[in-house]
C-alpha cells in the first residue's frame, strides 16, 4: 500500500467531509421548517462523526496535522446565507437550500468514489465504504424532498400527537391519501450537531468578496465609457483616472457587500439560536408525507398552517 497516496486522499476527503458539516449546519440555520432544522443538524452531526473518524486513520497513517479549511467552501456557505435571506417564501427558500445541498453533495460523492480508487488497507477501505453508503442515503432523501419520479418528500414537526393528527384529518380532507403519511415521536436521544452554523465571518467576507467583484466589473464599465470621452486628458493622467476609478469602485462596493454580509450573518445566528432552541424544547412529533409533486404546495401549506396555529412557544 502506498501510505503517502492513502494519507493525500484521506486529507482530501476529510476537508470535503468538514465543508458538509458546516454546510449542513449552515442550511439549518437558513430554514423556519423545524423538521428540517433538525435533519439537516443531524447531518452535520453526522459529518463531524465522519471528520474525525478520518483524521484518526490519517494519524494512523502518519499524519501530524489537520488538513487546512477549504476556503470555497467558505464562500459556498456564505453564498446560501445571502441567498437565502434575499429570496422571499420559506417555501422557496427550501428549494434553494435543497439545491445547494445537492451541489454540495455532489462533490462528496466524487471525492468518496476517489478515495475508494485508491489502494487502501482493508480497514481503511472499510471505513470509507459505511461513511459513502450514509452521503448516498442522505443524498437520495434529499433528492425525494426536492422531487423525483413523480413524488415530493414533505416532513413537518408538531409540538404534539394530537397536532400532528389534526394535519393528518386536514391533509385526508383535501383528498391526500393517508396511506402516504407517516406520525412517529421524534426521539430526542438523536445526536444533534451544537457548533455554529452561519458565521459573520463567512458572510462578510463572502460578502466583499461578491462587491469586490461586482465593484470591479462596475469600474471597468465606468473606464470604457470614460475613454470615449473626446481628448480626454494626457495618457498618463487617463490611464491614473481610470486606475483609480476601477479601485475606488471595487473597493467601495467590497465594503458595502462586507456590511451586507455582517447584518445577514447577525441576523441568522440570533434567529436560528432562538428556534433551535424552541424546537428541541417543543417538536415532539414528526410527520413525513409523500405527496404527488403538482400538489405538493398545498400540501406543504396544510401541515404548515396546523404547526403554526398550534406551536405557542414560550
Amino acid at each position: 500500500m502506498d501510505t503517502t497516496s492513502a494519507r493525500n486522499a484521506l486529507a482530501y476527503l476529510y476537508r470535503i467531509v468538514e465543508a458538509g458539516e458546516r454546510g449542513y449546519a449552515v442550511v439549518a440555520a437558513n430554514v423556519s421548517n423545524r423538521a428540517l432544522k433538525i435533519l439537516y443538524r443531524s447531518y452535520a452531526q453526522q459529518r463531524l462523526k465522519f471528520k474525525e473518524e478520518i483524521l484518526t486513520e490519517m494519524q494512523r497513517l502518519g499524519a501530524h496535522a489537520k488538513p487546512r479549511s477549504n476556503f470555497l467552501g467558505l464562500l459556498h456557505r456564505g453564498r446560501i446565507d445571502i441567498f437565502a435571506t434575499l429570496t422571499i417564501g420559506d417555501e422557496n427558500v427550501e428549494k434553494l437550500i435543497l439545491k445547494e445541498i445537492l451541489f454540495g453533495e455532489a462533490a462528496a460523492i466524487r471525492a468518496y468514489e476517489k478515495t475508494l480508487e485508491k489502494d487502501l488497507r482493508p480497514e481503511t477501505r472499510e471505513m470509507v465504504q459505511r461513511q459513502f453508503d450514509e452521503v448516498r442515503k442522505a443524498v437520495e432523501q434529499t433528492r425525494l424532498m426536492k422531487g423525483q419520479d413523480g413524488k415530493r418528500l414533505l416532513l413537518c414537526l408538531y409540538d404534539s400527537k394530537e397536532d400532528a393528527e389534526q394535519a393528518l384529518r386536514s391533509l385526508k380532507s383535501a383528498g391526500f391519501s393517508g396511506k402516504a403519511i407517516e406520525i412517529k415521536s421524534w426521539d430526542h436521544a438523536t445526536p444533534l450537531y451544537q457548533g455554529r452554523g452561519t458565521t459573520m465571518l463567512e458572510t462578510i467576507i463572502t460578502g466583499a468578496v461578491g462587491g469586490a467583484l461586482l465593484g470591479l466589473v462596475g469600474g471597468l464599465l465606468a473606464a470604457i465609457g470614460i475613454l470615449q470621452i473626446p481628448d480626454f486628458g494626457t495618457e498618463m493622467s487617463a490611464s491614473a483616472i481610470l486606475l483609480l476609478a476601477i479601485l475606488g469602485l471595487t473597493v467601495g462596493v467590497a465594503f458595502v457587500g462586507g456590511m451586507i454580509g455582517f447584518f445577514i450573518g447577525w441576523g441568522i445566528a440570533s434567529g436560528d439560536r432562538y428556534v433551535f432552541a424552541d424546537t428541541i424544547q417543543h417538536g415532539e412529533v414528526l410527520m413525513r408525507a409523500l405527496v404527488d409533486i403538482p400538489r405538493a404546495s398545498r400540501a406543504s401549506e396544510i401541515m404548515r398552517e396546523v404547526a403554526i396555529s398550534n406551536h405557542r412557544p414560550e
